[in-house]
């Protein structure tokens, strides 16, 4: 079963033996508790045993599953972008709190929407700090750094700009690159090139979004000082300050919404 959730598009309509075990969880707690205790030993977590996704697993840091940021994204100064591009895409297929729960919901969004989510989100913030007169320039002692909402900015939507010294990734291209790696892992599913690419969700990536996910986004945003935690240990579901600026030598590892 373990074997099963592992594998790549495998799900319980498309294999009566996946079916049938996972109608053994449901029915035998000893086949369960065994299924639990397989999953531990690679350092896997079996968040959920779903009718239509199977058995989903969530990873810890010691399991050799994991993948980090770096893998994912080579450039270091891309990597705080890629992953605001997770997050909104989980906050705009989701946009309420009931979807997480709702069997029947179905978020439909394209690589088009979500940069320009983005954008207008960014460029508000921008001119709010100018109407506060805010400081907007990066830490002194550390010139190299940028908000995250002031980098985004300065990527162009689609290619790179004639007043560019060095080709750097656009912002739709790292959006499209959330896309693709939630597809490949049977979170998302493509229906159209329009909008850059559109995409609908399955129950799986809702799954994770609900019972880990959320909580890991915000501490890997956190460790690339996006964000921040509250210091009692519940997720902060408040906005990260645009003055803080991402670090860009974090190696920080990814979580099963990335895995």
């Amino acid at each position: 079963m373990v074997a099963f959730a592992m594998a790549r598009r495998k799900a319980p309509a498309r294999s009566g033996d996946y079916a049938r075990l996972v109608q053994r969880f449901d029915t035998e707690p000893d086949f369960a508790q065994v299924v639990r205790k397989v999953a531990q030993g690679f350092d896997l977590t079996v968040l959920e045993v779903h009718p239509m996704t199977g058995l989903v697993l969530g990873t810890t840091p010691e399991t050799d599953f994991a993948v980090s940021v770096s893998d994912l994204v080579p450039q270091t100064p891309d990597r705080p972008l890629y992953l605001l591009a997770q997050l909104t895409i989980a906050a705009m297929v989701f946009p309420r709190p009931e979807d997480l729960d709702d069997d029947e919901h179905v978020g439909r969004i394209s690589v088009k929407q979500v940069d320009e989510e983005v954008r207008v989100l960014a460029s508000a913030i921008e001119r709010r700090l100018a109407q506060s007169d805010g400081d907007v320039d990066p830490p002194s002692d550390q010139p190299g750094l940028e908000g995250l909402w002031r980098a985004y900015l300065r990527r162009n939507a689609t290619g790179k700009t004639q007043t560019d010294r060095a080709p750097r990734a656009s912002t739709r291209a790292l959006v499209k690159k959330a896309f693709a790696h939630l597809e490949s892992h049977g979170f998302l599913r493509k229906v159209s090139d329009e909008d850059a690419g559109t995409y609908v969700t399955n129950v799986k990536y809702r799954l994770q979004i609900r019972d880990q996910a959320a909580r890991d986004m915000l501490e890997e945003l956190a460790a690339l000082g996006v964000a921040a935690l509250p210091t009692d240990g519940a997720p902060d579901h408040d906005q990260p300050s645009p003055d803080d600026p991402p670090s860009p030598t974090e190696d920080t590892p990814v979580t099963d919404l990335f895995s």
